[in-house]
């Protein structure tokens, strides 16, 4: 039986992982209001040692991650992706670091803490988190690359290197970000809260329509914890959609292949986008 994230609880180990030996792996972590996930990569050999994932009191993130045995490892490097919260995207050649409130306000009420990272294309994505869990993983993930979710998942599909018009769904908690890309650009990227496999519909036939894509023929590719109903009503309307593939740039052993194809392969390639 295929397993896919939306499991409250997930935990995938290669056979011959070895628990002495955290200093040689990466460790990748996505951080949701509901979610938290990590995976232990084999950077040298670009391979997944280890799956976790699990749905959390989002009041208890800090007695979570102490009392998971492997988060409180030291590992050689670490990442951590924060999943679903409001960002902004702003070409650098307009970036002032003093105007960072005032850019980001423009399309989001503003929580206690700004961050931002950079991206390819000249592009800076400023995502506002609160204060508490800006704390939280400064304190538990001290070395750690702190990155939007976002972030990742741009650089991700830019890296891809498709030289046309090319839609890509992100599915998680009920959320959806929808990235547009051509020839190696950025085109649009946004996110949306949903609660019916209507409402996810509706939000994607939007960006579509507005921008000036034709439903019928732009390629789609899924990736996250979609639903087969979800799915199901999205092929009804766009037909050139797909379940995004499993990178192959990153090898798992046989213990994974239970795992949909377009889960977490976002998760296992964090370390190469942040």
């Amino acid at each position: 039986m295929e397993t896919g994230e939306n499991n409250s609880k997930l935990f995938i180990k290669e056979k011959d992982f070895n628990d002495n030996s955290f200093e040689n792996y990466h460790l990748s972590v996505e951080i949701s209001h509901q979610t938290i996930s990590y995976c232990i990569i084999d950077t040298q050999k670009r391979r997944c040692k280890l799956l976790f994932s699990s749905k959390y009191d989002g009041n208890n993130l800090v007695e979570f991650i102490n009392s998971d045995k492997y988060l409180t490892q030291e590992f050689q490097t670490t990442s951590v992706s924060i999943v679903n919260f409001p960002n902004t995207l702003v070409p650098i050649s307009l970036y002032n670091e003093n105007d960072k409130k005032k850019l980001f306000s423009l399309n989001h009420e503003l929580d206690e803490v700004i961050l931002d990272d950079n991206l390819r294309n000249e592009i800076k994505n400023l995502y506002s988190v609160p204060e508490s869990l800006n704390n939280t993983l400064n304190n538990l993930f001290p070395t750690a690359k702190i990155r939007s979710q976002s972030s990742i998942l741009i650089n991700n599909f830019l890296n891809l290197h498709i030289n046309k018009e090319h839609l890509y769904l992100y599915v998680k908690d009920n959320f959806v970000n929808i990235i547009l890309t051509k020839n190696d650009t950025l085109t649009f990227q946004n996110k949306f809260s949903y609660q019916t496999k209507e409402d996810l519909l509706f939000y994607t036939l939007f960006c579509i329509q507005e921008l000036n894509l034709s439903n019928e023929e732009i390629k789609t590719n899924v990736f996250g914890d979609i639903s087969k109903k979800e799915f199901n009503i999205l092929y009804e309307y766009i037909r050139n959609i797909d379940y995004g593939n499993k990178l192959k740039d990153i090898e798992c052993s046989s213990e994974f292949y239970n795992i949909k194809t377009h889960c977490f392969s976002i998760l296992y390639r964090q370390h190469l986008c942040v």
